[in-house]
């Protein structure tokens, strides 16, 4: 038995997603395919367009054999605590052979050089690091800036896109934590993680896929056969495809009684707070997407407002994110699994550190208590989710009950 993994978010299931199982079946030799996917609300700082259980239903369509809940904590989170929390349940399974992770370059040498750097940060690269920000740049573009001049041989620019940046994250915390798992990339195909256009071709992303669903446009040929039937039938069952503006009301609500509240999320730091709070206004009379836009700025990037905005709607300033990041669960959950998952669970059973449980109990640990509230959040504004789900199981993956 080979058990590969794979750190994700579905958000939805594509032809990608499908490629890049197959390829880690083929090329890295898996036989059996963990998913460690994102809850509700994932990275970018999005509620999920579908939740949790009926992705994992899909990714079981697609090609994975046991999906596993990343907690809020992490999935929540910059590219370094998504990465690291990821690779500390992965490593703490103790069975794990390979990790597949997609990236645009395809080339894990080069991957690895710049990790390398990043996780060990000599006194040459904080330095041009430090020189970097003081110009004004985001850490993203600050950290880039310094990489290229320490590495003028490699052409830096492919590490803005987003997959590059997960895949140096991901094997940065593997040199950080000493892991055994062997990284595995799988070159990325088909349109870029933000193109919004959909064509002959038929690897979309994920973020034109979205698009397609809210308008209630057919995304035939785009995702896997099986996986369109189910979100076929989800829209004949009237399904609420979630998006970002239907927590707006909310988030007003909490940006406005608990303004004060908005410093004691970490990301909120260098008077980003004061930032978002000032232009409150445009967020009553305009959408979300055009407030993020109001706030923006080549420091404070659209993916980290978002996630700061989402981070205050689950009350995560009343939670010590901070510490949690840094330790790893005592257990992990179950979303969905097949066969094949049954065999993983027994390989694991007798090594493996971290619990695998298929319903929350009755005392909730610290992870997961932010996950029910998370859930409980997320059915305000999807009937068709039952937050309870995560301690009676999920039943019948096409009820809207």
């Amino acid at each position: 038995m080979r058990i590969a993994a794979i750190i994700s978010e579905y958000n939805p299931f594509h032809k990608g997603h499908e490629y890049q199982i197959r390829m880690t079946r083929t090329d890295g030799k898996a036989t059996h395919v963990i998913a460690l996917m994102s809850g509700n609300f994932v990275q970018r700082g999005l509620p999920a367009i579908i939740d949790k259980y009926r992705r994992a239903e899909m990714a079981l369509l697609g090609g994975a054999d046991l999906v596993l809940e990343l907690p809020g904590v992490y999935a929540l989170s910059s590219a370094e605590f998504f990465a690291e929390g990821s690779i500390r349940i992965l490593n703490a399974l103790n069975g794990v052979h390979l990790l597949s992770f997609g990236s645009e370059e395809g080339r894990l040498d080069i991957l690895n050089t710049i990790a390398e750097i990043l996780a060990h940060e000599p006194d040459e690269y904080k330095e041009l690091l430090k020189e970097e920000l003081q110009r004004g740049h985001s850490f993203p573009k600050a950290r880039n800036q310094a990489l290229k001049k320490l590495l003028p041989q490699i052409d830096m620019d492919f590490i803005q896109n987003p997959n590059n940046i997960l895949g140096v994250e991901y094997l940065k915390a593997m040199k950080r934590t000493g892991s055994k798992i062997q990284p595995f990339t799988v070159q990325r195909i088909g349109k870029g993680y933000h193109d919004l256009e959909l064509s002959e071709e038929e690897y979309a992303s994920a973020t034109a896929l979205r698009n397609e669903i809210h308008n209630n446009e057919s995304i035939e040929g785009f995702v896997p056969d099986k996986v369109f039937e189910y979100i076929e039938e989800l829209k004949k069952r009237n399904y609420p495809f979630i998006s970002d503006e239907d927590f707006k009301d909310f988030l007003i609500y909490r940006l406005i009684t608990e303004h004060h509240s908005l410093i004691r999320i970490q990301e909120a730091n260098e008077g980003l707070d004061n930032r978002i709070l000032s232009h409150l206004n445009h967020l009553k009379e305009g959408s979300l997407e055009s407030f993020i836009d109001e706030i923006k700025t080549k420091r404070y990037t659209r993916t980290r407002i978002s996630r700061i905005l989402m981070q205050f709607l689950l009350a995560y300033d009343l939670e010590p994110i901070e510490t949690l990041r840094r330790q790893t669960p005592e257990t992990v959950k179950i979303l969905a699994l097949n066969e094949k998952g049954q065999e993983i669970l027994a390989a694991l059973r007798k090594d493996k550190e971290i619990g695998l449980e298929h319903n929350f109990g009755r005392k909730l640990d610290p992870f997961q208590k932010i996950d029910q509230k998370s859930s409980l959040i997320y059915a305000m504004r999807n009937p068709a989710y039952d937050p309870q789900w995560d301690f009676k199981g999920f039943r019948d993956p096409k009820s809207l009950r």
